[in-house]
């Protein structure tokens, strides 16, 4: 009796083995998903499955694999063995990760195969398991990844649709093992070229089509096989010829349009062949004086002779400008209770960035305008000009305002109060936006033309005058 009994437990271990094994495995043939989600917390992009097996298992989520592609910035993870899909995914649920561009699933054979296209540095996928939940995390950290400067053309840019330079300045901590553009998922060949220092410029040219919106994607793989990939975006303008700006579009002096790429040459003739003074970029808007014809550019001879800035009377080839709505005066407004009938006065909208000439009540000019900086805004109120120059030194610096400038020659200057006042400007062409330390800022011949009618009037042989009851200054009404 003890002898069985000592038989028994002798041979219970291998009894146990032999009941795991016929009821108990440790991965099922067939598996189910629900309840898929995605979010993004603590710098990391997490998407979870619920896995339910057909029968008792060790493992309650199936064998899985994980696919890293860098040169698509692309992660696959394959699950084996899932025969149903009981719940939808949807793009909407990660329009806003940062570090995806799309999500997509199929089933192949029983497998269920996620893809994430991915965004920022592709630092690898991992899965973690919690019972039957897997959570594939995508985290943010990378450092020493590739990282990507100088887009051209900018974000959220428009540029004429002809043939165009697309780039990119690279900064790797390794040397660089391959670089990739992509043109709306097309592959574009493009050109690398090598700064030193672990530093490139990735360029291609692409022929664009009017009314398109362009999606360039680029990736950079080190000699470590970090990756990186860059997302951005710019639309093709159609032509100035198809914008009908009116025949009454130089009233105020010329009409105003934005510069639609970077790069654009700033030319001291209406030809190519003339010198270059200077490049504009998307951040730069331009007065139109004149529409000439020179050096024809596929099959376009239209040139634009424009004020400033930086570059009064030098040419910009029209199919790199782009008209914007005109400034117009106010259709309602106030006549400041100081000014007499017949006097000229200025009204400045601070929110619109435009002034407007008037001669008592009949608007004579508009024109967009720079305006302060939130730091130091432009003074709302009513004031009359106090002292007028044909030029002067400006400088300024911490704590009146919150930079140094020291600017000899600035022409066309109108204080209203204290130091801010109206004046012509030789170093941007940002008009239209907060530029200025507190002075309204305007283009070279915008500021000619209001000198010549606002008052004080400069004594024959004076280059400036302080106003006086006999000659007094025009009234400056600024407000939002």
């Amino acid at each position: 009796m003890i002898a069985a009994f000592a038989a028994a437990f002798y041979y219970w271990p291998s009894l146990k083995g032999i009941f795991l094994k016929t009821n108990t495995v440790e991965f099922v043939s067939s598996y189910q998903i629900s309840n898929l989600s995605c979010s993004f917390q603590n710098s990391c992009a997490q998407i979870s499955f619920t896995f339910n097996s057909t029968q008792k298992a060790l493992s309650q989520v199936p064998t899985y694999q994980i696919k890293e592609t860098p040169e698509e910035a692309k992660t696959e993870i394959i699950f084996n063995n899932v025969t149903e899909i009981s719940d939808n995914f949807t793009y909407e649920q990660v329009i806003n990760n940062p570090l995806i561009e799309d999500i997509s699933y199929e089933q192949v054979n029983d497998a269920f195969i996620l893809t994430v296209k991915r965004k920022g540095n592709l630092v690898p996928a991992q899965v973690t398991i919690q019972g039957n939940i897997a959570t594939i995390k995508l985290p943010e950290d990378g450092s020493g990844y590739p990282q990507f400067l100088e887009l051209e053309p900018d974000d959220n840019s428009t540029v004429y649709p002809l043939l165009q330079k697309i780039k990119t300045k690279v900064i790797l901590k390794d040397s660089l093992k391959k670089g990739l553009f992509y043109l709306n998922d097309a592959d574009l060949p493009l050109q690398i070229k090598d700064l030193g220092n672990n530093e490139y410029y990735f360029e291609a040219s692409e022929k664009l089509v009017t009314d398109q919106n362009y999606q360039v994607k680029t990736i950079a793989i080190d000699s470590q096989n970090r990756a990186s990939v860059k997302i951005w975006e710019f639309d093709a303008q159609m032509a100035l010829a198809k914008i009908n700006l009116g025949d009454d579009r130089f009233k105020y002096l010329g009409w105003w349009g934005d510069i639609n790429s970077t790069s654009t040459p700033v030319m001291s003739e209406p030809s190519n062949q003339s010198k270059q003074l200077d490049t504009f970029s998307t951040i730069n808007r331009v007065k139109v004086l004149k529409e000439v014809y020179g050096e024809s550019i596929d099959g376009n001879n239209l040139w634009l002779k424009i004020d400033g800035g930086k570059h009064p009377g030098t040419y910009i080839f029209s199919a790199f400008v782009t008209p914007i709505p005109q400034p117009e005066p106010p259709k309602n407004f106030s006549i400041p209770p100081e000014v007499k009938p017949g006097e000229y006065w200025i009204d400045t909208d601070l929110t619109k960035k435009i002034l407007t000439l008037f001669q008592y009540d009949k608007p004579i000019f508009a024109t967009y305008v720079a305006i302060g900086r939130p730091g130091n805004p432009t003074i709302e109120g009513t004031y009359r000009i106090w002292y007028k120059l044909l030029k002067t030194r400006m400088r300024g610096g911490p704590p009146v305002v919150q930079f140094f400038y020291d600017l000899p020659n600035v022409p066309y200057v109108m204080y209203y109060y204290k130091g801010y006042g109206l004046h012509g400007t030789y170093w941007h062409d940002k008009f239209g936006t907060r530029q200025s330390s507190g002075c309204t800022n305007l283009t070279q011949g915008d500021s000619k033309f209001l000198f010549e009618h606002l008052q004080p009037t400069l004594p024959d042989g004076k280059n400036s005058f302080l106003s006086n009851p006999d000659n007094p200054g025009s009234v400056i009404y600024n407000h939002y």
